[in-house]
């Protein structure tokens, strides 16, 4: 229909028309497209893979601090309670 529009406009005015790309090159242009939107899907795919597999390392990270935090104060808690006795012990001897 575009191409029906430029003949009647050049048909009125009398101008040579610029060349027309061949419909090889419209092909290319539409296929290089296609596999733009193609790659774009594809890694958005795989950024999307990354963050979720990102996000889980990380609670995993967190979760490991957690236990070592609870560890940690286990065993402080153990060698003041065990020093305490000690001290007792001694002053009471």
């Amino acid at each position: 229909m575009a191409v029906e529009e430029v003949r009647r406009e050049i048909a009125a005015t009398g101008e040579v028309p610029p060349e027309l790309p061949p419909h090889w090159f419209l092909y290319l242009v539409e296929r290089m497209d296609r596999m733009e939107n193609n790659l774009r899907a594809e890694f958005k795919q795989e950024i999307t893979g990354l963050r979720s597999e990102l996000k889980q390392d990380i609670s995993d990270v967190r979760n490991d601090v957690r236990s070592l935090r609870v560890q940690q104060f286990a065993v402080i808690s153990g060698l003041v309670l065990t020093f305490a006795g000690v001290f007792y012990g001694l002053l009471t001897r």
